[in-house]
């Protein structure tokens, strides 16, 4: 199962054949329109949001199982899921309070969902919008701490699995401020159940930085 999760920076009809173009079987969309995820016809899809006009969606392209889990719409965004047994948790970390943000946002949607992301096959994907350079920013619930957490759960980061890098020192960015390469952080994260194989892709900015100030992650699991 080929998941592409991408922050479009809006307009995402202007930009769905740069997505569908990597075959997809399950794209999951932050700072998108309502109208963009219902256009179409599609086997599956979901969003979640306060504006119509950018929120998280979800889209399953190819025929298969889904179902739609339940989600508390007063943590903003994510949309649980299954897809052919394999359980997701769409994500979109941002600010709904100065206190409920980023990645606080995430360790309560973890602590909700912690009986379907500890079960077998189980993934938690999106953008994350935190970094363990942060930590301190976040006090008693920072980046460090939920890694951790999805540790416990029996999750790990598939970019860091594949890579020699740790949290917090990635060389490969997935959000670049401003569309600059010098402002660049690694904030775009797929954490998958430990022993279920997987290869992650990240898109790189000479193809993507003049469509979004975000990098796709091309997540394929066996």
């Amino acid at each position: 199962m080929r998941i592409v999760s991408w922050n479009c920076a809006m307009a995402y009809h202007k930009k769905r054949h740069l997505i569908e173009s990597l075959e997809p079987d399950v794209i999951i969309l932050q700072e998108v329109s309502r109208k963009d995820i219902e256009a179409g016809e599609q086997p599956f899809a979901a969003w979640a949001g306060s504006n119509p006009n950018k929120g998280l969606g979800v889209i399953g392209c190819t025929p298969g199982s889904y179902a739609l889990g339940p989600a508390d719409p007063a943590l903003p965004w994510h949309i649980p899921f299954t897809a052919d047994g394999l359980n997701v948790i769409a994500l979109w970390a941002h600010q709904l309070t100065r206190e409920l943000r980023y990645v606080r946002v995430t360790h309560d949607i973890a602590d909700q969902h912690a009986t379907l992301l500890g079960s077998a096959r189980s993934l938690i994907m999106g953008d994350f919008n935190s970094n363990s350079t942060w930590d301190r920013e976040h006090p008693g619930r920072n980046h460090t701490m939920l890694v951790d957490k999805l540790d416990q759960l029996g999750l790990d980061s598939v970019f860091h699995r594949q890579s020699d890098a740790a949290q917090g020192s990635e060389m490969d960015k997935t959000y670049f401020h401003r569309r600059k390469l010098q402002f660049g952080h690694h904030i775009d994260y797929a954490f998958l159940t430990k022993g279920v194989d997987a290869r992650l892709e990240l898109g790189t900015p000479d193809t993507w930085l003049q469509h979004s100030d975000h990098m796709p992650l091309i997540l394929d699991v066996v």
